[in-house]
């Protein structure tokens, strides 16, 4: 990792990638491998890359990319790592060089590396706590996990002799030498997590090996199951949130992607954690995994089993015959993610069978139905339900049974039809449509006054004219929300500034293109993420964004301005850190004061894809201290040159700075 946080691979390396191999060989199965490997080769010819493939299990895989990777003698290296020795030495035979064997770390990197961990990159080890540190760093025999296991626990103690000295000695007692090492660091790190973190931990061991799980949806599983406390006056996700920041700080989660304004977007855990958890979750009897068609023939399910995940092809489910009616939750991944999917045509048997369930996930099963079976209202303890039905149209009244459903996701290619009785369900706070999702607006006295829950909607389709304004006021305090097909005609008129607790919208026009000549929006001030697509937005009402006093990233998509010049507000963008153009028309971005520098002061990224006619930029880009980071993707040779000079500039203004350029043609 050393090599690939490097800052100056960038100077010595125009094309570089760190790339996991440990289930390519599955994923190749779903794709035209030659076309593909050819489009790469093309994209590698002529050019130094970097290349690092992680975690290589078998040098077969390589053999089946390696055309793809030209041999110009232009200084390319490609990196394997591999926890096989095999590995290695097929690799040194085929393709010479000489493998680098990976040894345990000394004493003094020990304690640097447990130091770091505990006490962060600023600060060191107290004195007082220095030799204890050294005599605990010493005990995990230069392991780098177990060193980072211990550390997540010496960072959530107190930092004290006495609580040292107390852990240093059950340390001793539970660390033994040779292959067991990594597990007693397991185990102790998980005998001095609370229990609510326990729960939360060996919840990993139900999804994919290696895989990167969205944090969201792993939150509103967790919530789902009753791990996270109910704290008055604190939304269950907040809660849910800290607990999973708990556990990235103990070093036993780790953070696939970041948010773009701020938090966890995915996660997984290491390939050891992740067998250990299993492991405990089957001892503990928390959780049974099956994996194949062998291990669902032969399961035979264990008195008051909570909780079941099957990974498997669909076809071997349904062969298997499983029958576990205590269940409280069934949770089904197919063995190759989007590939040979098992299509179903009735899933009321499962509802019927399974009538304890709390938790049912299908994304597994393509369910061929136009309307998901009215049987689901017999599932009256479901809290989440989540499937994938790409004909899917219609969900019946029966859902508004489901009086403690939090969490609605499905995965359509059509537009869904919700019905009137969505209203009634008050425990709804999590609702994702993949494809777009009509709410009807109902006027009836039976249903309640609002889903006052509700946090995430996404993708409504929706108006925003007097009628759509009156249905969004019915969903007060929404945080995340997707709406399309927003406007008739040339007119977009509401007011969302209402919605005081929304953090993220999107706003886009299907088949939209032109000017919008009457566009009448407001937005809330806590507005942090705002994404419009071919909205049609005139460029002088662009005022009505950069006056947002929290706005953090901004997404102008497909036309989603509609004009030829664009004039910066003095003043505008406050907190901005993150722009995104993307087949945009406009041809000149410019300052409204030129002499001005109170532009872009929190800029970090700018991100150009698909522009052709600008003929100007912001001068003031070229004096932010903040920016890290322009790419251009695909944007025609005059953008390219207005970005040098910015880069010319910064260099002017900052000397050797950090601002990277990423051209991609």
């Amino acid at each position: 990792m050393g090599i690939y946080g490097d800052q100056n691979r960038w100077k010595l390396f125009p094309l570089w990638e760190w790339l996991g191999l440990s289930r390519m060989d599955e994923e190749l199965k779903k794709l035209n491998e030659h076309a593909l490997l050819e489009k790469l080769r093309q994209r590698l010819l002529k050019n130094r890359y970097l290349l690092v493939f992680d975690d290589v299990w078998d040098i077969e895989v390589w053999n089946e990319l390696r055309t793809a990777f030209p041999n110009d003698k232009n200084g390319s290296r490609i990196i394997f790592t591999s926890r096989f020795s095999n590995v290695a030495s097929d690799s040194k035979v085929q393709y010479g060089g000489e493998p680098h064997y990976l040894h345990p770390l000394s004493e003094k990197e020990s304690f640097e590396l447990l130091q770091k961990k505990v006490f962060g990159e600023e600060e060191e080890c107290p004195q007082a706590l220095h030799e204890l540190g050294m005599e605990i760093a010493k005990k995990c025999r230069g392991l780098p996990l177990a060193l980072v296991v211990v550390a997540g626990v010496l960072a959530t103690i107190e930092h004290d002799i006495c609580v040292w000295e107390e852990f240093a000695e059950s340390f001793t007692l539970t660390m033994v030498s040779g292959a067991d090492q990594c597990k007693k660091s397991l185990e102790l790190s998980f005998e001095h997590l609370p229990y609510h973190l326990k729960e939360c931990l060996l919840y990993f061991a139900a999804f994919r090996e290696d895989e990167k799980i969205g944090a969201k949806k792993l939150m509103c599983l967790w919530i789902a199951e009753g791990f996270v406390e109910i704290i008055e006056g604190e939304k269950s996700e907040d809660v849910a949130e800290k607990y999973l920041m708990d556990l990235i700080g103990r070093n036993l989660v780790m953070v696939g992607k970041n948010r773009s304004i701020g938090g966890v977007k995915t996660c997984y855990i290491h390939d050891l954690i992740f067998e250990f958890c299993k492991g405990k979750a089957k001892e503990k009897k928390f959780l049974q995994v099956l994996r194949g068609y062998d291990e669902l023939s032969t399961f035979n399910e264990p008195p008051n089993l909570p909780r079941l995940s099957i990974c498997s092809s669909g076809k071997d489910f349904m062969k298997s015959k499983l029958f576990c009616p205590c269940l409280s939750t069934l949770l089904f991944f197919d063995a190759t993610p989007g590939y040979n999917k098992l299509k179903l045509l009735n899933i009321s048997f499962l509802f019927c069978i399974y009538k304890h369930l709390k938790v049912l996930n299908l994304e597994g099963i393509n369910l061929m139905l136009k309307e998901l079976p009215a049987e689901v209202e017999s599932l009256l303890c479901l809290r989440y339900l989540a499937l994938r039905a790409s004909e899917m149209e219609f969900i019946p009244p029966s859902i508004a049974k489901l009086s403690h459903l939090e969490t609605f996701s499905l995965n359509s290619d059509e537009t869904v039809s919700l019905p009137d009785s969505i209203w009634n369900m008050k425990k709804l706070r999590h609702v994702h449509v993949e494809n777009g999702v009509v709410i009807p607006f109902s006027s009836n006295d039976n249903v309640v006054e609002n889903l006052s829950n509700l946090d995430t909607l996404s993708t409504l389709e929706l108006y925003l004219d007097k009628e759509g304004e009156n249905l969004l006021r019915r969903i007060p305090n929404v945080r995340q929300l997707k709406i399309f097909n927003c406007g008739k005609q040339n007119r977009v008129c509401c007011n969302m500034s209402r919605l005081e607790c929304l953090e993220s919208l999107g706003l886009g026009g299907y088949g939209f293109l032109g000017s919008r000549e009457h566009v009448e929006l407001s937005f809330p001030t806590n507005l942090k993420k705002l994404c419009l697509y071919r909205l049609g937005l005139p460029c002088r009402k662009m005022s009505l964004i950069e006056q947002l006093p929290n706005l953090e990233v901004l997404k102008l998509r497909e036309e989603a301005m509609d004009g030829q010049r664009w004039e910066l507000m003095e003043g505008g963008f406050p907190k901005l850190k993150v722009l995104t153009l993307e087949y945009e028309r406009i041809e000149k971005w410019i300052e409204a004061d030129p002499d001005s520098y109170d532009y872009f002061p929190c800029l970090q990224r700018l991100k150009l894809f698909g522009i052709f006619n600008l003929k100007m930029m912001p001068a003031c880009l070229g004096s932010t201290p903040t920016l890290e980071t322009i790419q251009v993707a695909h944007c025609g040779y005059g953008v390219k040159s207005l970005v040098w000079k910015i880069e010319e500039a910064q260099e002017d203004n900052y000397g050797d700075v950090n601002l990277k350029i990423i051209i991609i043609d």
